[in-house]
């Protein structure tokens, strides 16, 4: 599951309408969809919103990965709605279904967003709203090494399992202690994977040269005006007006 989740977040280079905006467009639409998640009470909007994001993955090409990502945090939202059913006494069933619907869709937008943005473009639409070359990096690399992550987990759990490893036996703090054996062989390689990543920096010389330079420069269409626009602008009314839909 936990390779099926990281696999939703992925770079998939593909042509469609998703993927030819700019970075800071796809960012104003994720940071929108994320102000309605949290300040929507109606379960209705919560599911249209659901619908939309569904409709987006399908414009951009990535239904599929986009299913496998929702697919892989089905179980714990279900998780979240049991554990805030039972703690919540006010409302509980509406309260829960909010939670695990708030969930499903943070989820669901951060995985289209992963999807359709190239890791280089977002960096370069990092600095160009001021971010520090040295953070967007590192944060580049981390998103960059999420399939790498992938296969070292699965690699690993095949090797335990090769030598007898259970990691479903058991009640749940058993098979909490069961993934120690994946834990630890995880930490130290990517602790290694590290140092070596910062050597080959060091040799390169990183940090000599204050002002990067792109082989392609980004620049705001026409398109990606608009629909930031349009975005921003619908936002903002729903937020002010706060219809009784929403």
């Amino acid at each position: 599951m936990s390779t099926s989740l990281l696999r939703g977040f992925v770079y998939k280079r593909k042509s469609s309408v998703l993927h030819r905006l700019d970075p800071r467009t796809k960012a104003i639409i994720l940071i929108s969809a994320v102000a309605l998640i949290f300040t929507s009470v109606k379960v209705s909007f919560l599911l249209l919103l659901l619908f939309v994001s569904m409709f987006l993955a399908y414009v951009g090409r990535v239904l599929r990965e986009w299913l496998h990502s929702l697919k892989s945090v089905f179980l714990f939202s279900i998780f979240i709605f049991v554990m805030n059913y039972l703690t919540v006494y006010n409302d509980k069933l509406l309260y829960s279904l909010l939670m695990a619907l708030r969930f499903i869709l943070l989820t669901s937008f951060f995985s289209i967003f992963f999807l359709t943005t190239n890791p280089d473009d977002f960096a370069q639409a990092l600095l160009k709203v001021g971010v520090p070359y040295e953070y967007t990096l590192t944060f580049t690399m981390a998103i960059r090494f999420v399939p790498t992550l992938a296969r070292d987990i699965q690699l690993i759990i095949d090797s335990q399992r090769s030598r007898g490893l259970e990691l479903e036996k058991g009640n749940i703090i058993t098979k909490v202690k069961n993934y120690i054996p994946i834990l630890i062989p995880l930490m130290i390689l990517e602790i290694r994977r590290s140092i070596m990543i910062a050597e080959a920096l060091e040799a390169r010389a990183f940090g000599a040269v204050r002002k990067r330079t792109f082989y392609r420069e980004l620049h705001l269409s026409r398109i990606d005006i608009i629909i930031m626009t349009c975005t921003l602008v619908t936002v903002a009314l729903i937020l002010l007006l706060k219809p009784q839909w929403f």
